[in-house]
């Protein structure tokens, strides 16, 4: 979200005093009896506790919405998710407003009630019977979306624009249940298809009303009537405050923006009358240096897509909705650097709690000094935000960057500046190469879900090798100004640490361990074990056991070791191939019985677990038909020959075993 944001402290209680609920069962539902749970209505936020909902994680929405004058949509979402636990008799959405029609579930029409009261806002379903697994849900709804009011009174959600011209949705932190139907918190994104229906008529030609959303444009618009339909497809995880729409008489337009590598589609689409339409085409030019700067220090640009929206309204600020942010009025230089970098902190990867928020705009006030300076020569970070710091009076160290109580708080200067200073002492402390790489490492780590302060304080002491307990109790959690800049880290340099190997040939079923016996013998070394480059889940340890879903497939483990006043270091083996194991050595087919034809024979081949056993009888070492049992009847024309059983074992990843009874001559 844009630092420019305008900010008014309303005080208002979030208490919720009294749950007002009206249930609509439909004529048709018939719940059944059998077990379940009832969903948890909040996912436990610190600032928000009546936001988001448990006990099931949404997979894609699929939204469906028409629009008309003045202000009214006509809805259906259908909403994948998924149980994470027990069966669910009952499960909430988060809806504020709006009519619900019907709901179903996995296509039964499902009871459902509103929870209106104070700050609570869910629909709550009660599905014909209870879900386990992946389960759909459609809801369809109308009315007149209505703006939501936070607790520092700013406005988001639905909203009208300029004489009800169109409408733009908006909605961090919590927003998107203004028009939408989800599970309203950040720790559970998902994918979304957007169908946007508005009104048309050829004879208006560029003066009809454009759609957009997140993610790619799906072909072109198509035209019903007197409607016209975009389809815009999100195939990257997104959070449901990160999604937006855009209704206006805007002008389209496109274009490959290039990257460090590659290209990425960029959609644009800027409202005419708005005041700084004449720099729009300007701020397009810009997203290719831009993007290619943000690159250069943290990474590919994670986006499905590129562009900006540009409109109309009174909200008094940017927000850094997925692919293309939204800009309200005009588009500075530094606000347009800042919402793009939040590209990648903040959308590629969300707070997982609202009071880490300043992970999302530490960030991305950080980076828009430094790309700002690559781009044009202004002020280092060093020299602003050590000048910060320097000037700053007690009272801006008085709410802390992360763990803040209040949520009147949640876009306060703790978070932007405060974040953006905290940056750069890390910076100090580490030194650009580390700090980079924790920063690139964040992004590796958690790209495309959610995270906490905790787990970037782990990754910063992972890649640094250093306990950093201290440092960001003082600059992030700590309410008083810190006393001193941080000086370098200055550390020692861990012995000669070779290429780590590994003791053996890799195969199936073998436990293969590696060698580190030259490392330093001071360091604590860990371990992360790779197929074809893909980490492998909980293969933490200094040895594996390749699986037959292995087979064929290059092994590889990192080490790292760390020592206390170090920088932690990590090599990687070379690759190995992981090859076919050898199955335990099995015993040999027993037969038993009289060899005299009309008399049977009985095979006993034995047992071997996880393997699957075939089985032939031969006579004088020619496979006889259909004889594939433990018992063989000796007929008229084996009298004489030489009669034997064979065993197969079979077992995936593993070489297949072959074993043979002794002869035994028919009389």
């Amino acid at each position: 979200m844009s630092h420019l944001r305008a900010w008014i402290v309303a005080a208002a209680s979030t208490a919720v005093t009294a749950a007002l609920i009206t249930p609509t069962v439909p004529a048709d539902a018939a719940p059944t009896a059998s077990p379940g749970v009832v969903g948890a209505q909040t996912a436990g936020d610190s600032l928000f506790p009546h936001q988001g909902n448990g006990g099931y994680d949404v997979s894609h929405y699929d939204l469906d919405i028409a629009w008309t004058t003045p202000n009214v949509i006509t809805a259906t979402a259908t909403i994948t998710a998924t149980t994470t636990q027990q069966p669910l008799e009952q499960f909430s959405l988060d809806l504020e407003g709006l009519s619900v029609d019907a709901v179903t579930v996995d296509g039964a029409a499902s009871a459902h009630a509103r929870v209106d009261s104070g700050d609570t806002f869910k629909l709550v379903v009660t599905p014909a019977s209870p879900v386990s697994g992946e389960f759909t849900t459609t809801v369809t709804y109308s009315g007149t979306p209505v703006s939501h009011t936070d607790p520092d009174g700013s406005d988001e959600g639905w909203v009208a624009t300029a004489a009800q011209e169109g409408a733009v949705a908006l909605n961090e932190p919590v927003g998107a249940m203004t028009w939408f139907p989800n599970n309203n918190t950040p720790q559970d994104k998902a994918t979304f298809t957007t169908r946007l229906t508005v009104p048309y008529a050829a004879g208006l030609g560029a003066l009809n009303r454009v759609a957009v959303s997140n993610g790619v444009l799906v072909g072109s618009p198509t035209v019903s009537g007197s409607t016209r339909t975009y389809t815009w497809n999100q195939p990257n995880p997104q959070a449901s405050y990160l999604a937006m729409v855009g209704i206006g008489r805007y002008t389209a337009s496109e274009s490959d923006v290039a990257l460090t590598s590659g290209t990425t589609h960029e959609w644009s689409f800027a409202d005419p009358s708005a005041t700084g339409s004449g720099r729009f085409a300007t701020a397009r030019g810009r997203l290719s240096s831009i993007l290619k700067g943000i690159e250069k220090h943290y990474g590919p640009y994670p986006g499905s897509s590129t562009g900006l929206v540009l409109d109309v309204s009174s909200l008094g600020y940017a927000l850094e909705t997925q692919d293309r942010p939204y800009f309200e009025n005009s588009i500075d230089g530094a606000t347009l650097i800042h919402e793009l970098a939040h590209q990648w902190f903040g959308d590629a990867v969300s707070p997982a709690d609202w009071s880490d928020v300043w992970l999302n705009e530490g960030p991305a006030t950080f980076i828009e000094t430094q790309v700002g300076a690559d781009l044009g020569g202004g002020t280092s970070t060093h020299d602003t935000y050590y000048g910060d710091w320097k000037s700053s009076s007690a009272s801006f160290w008085a709410t802390p960057a992360a763990g803040f109580t209040d949520a009147s708080d949640l876009f306060g200067s703790q978070v932007y500046a405060r974040g953006a200073i905290a940056l750069e002492a890390l910076r100090t402390a580490l030194g650009n190469a580390v700090f980079t790489d924790v920063m690139r490492t964040w992004l590796e780590t958690y790209g495309g879900g959610s995270a906490t302060t905790a787990q970037f304080i782990d990754v910063a002491e992972q890649v640094s090798g250093y306990d950093l307990a201290a440092f960001f109790q003082t600059w992030i959690y700590g309410t008083t100004k810190p006393t001193a800049w941080p000086t370098a880290y200055q550390p020692g340099t861990l012995n000669p640490t070779p290429t780590p190997s590994m003791d053996s040939l890799v195969r199936v079923g073998r436990r293969v361990t590696v060698v580190t016996s030259a490392w330093d013998p001071g360091a604590t070394l860990t371990y992360r074990w790779f197929l074809d480059g893909k980490a492998v889940p909980n293969a933490y340890r200094s040895s594996y056991v390749a699986t037959a879903f292995s087979l064929g497939k290059s092994l590889t483990v990192a080490v790292t070791g760390r020592r206390t006043g170090y920088p932690s270091v990590t090599r990687t083996s070379s690759p190995r191939t992981v090859l076919r194991g050898f199955q335990v050595p099995m015993a040999d087919p027993t037969v038993r019985g009289n060899p005299r034809v009309g008399a049977t024979l009985r095979a006993y081949p034995g047992s071997h677990s996880n393997t699957t056993l075939r089985q032939q009888w031969y006579v004088d070492d020619r496979a006889v038909a259909r004889a594939t049992t433990t018992k063989f009847t000796l007929r008229p024309q084996d009298r004489s020959r030489v009669v034997r059983f064979a065993a197969r074992w079979t077992r995936p990843g593993y070489f297949p075993v072959v074993k043979y009874s002794s002869r035994l001559r028919v009389r």
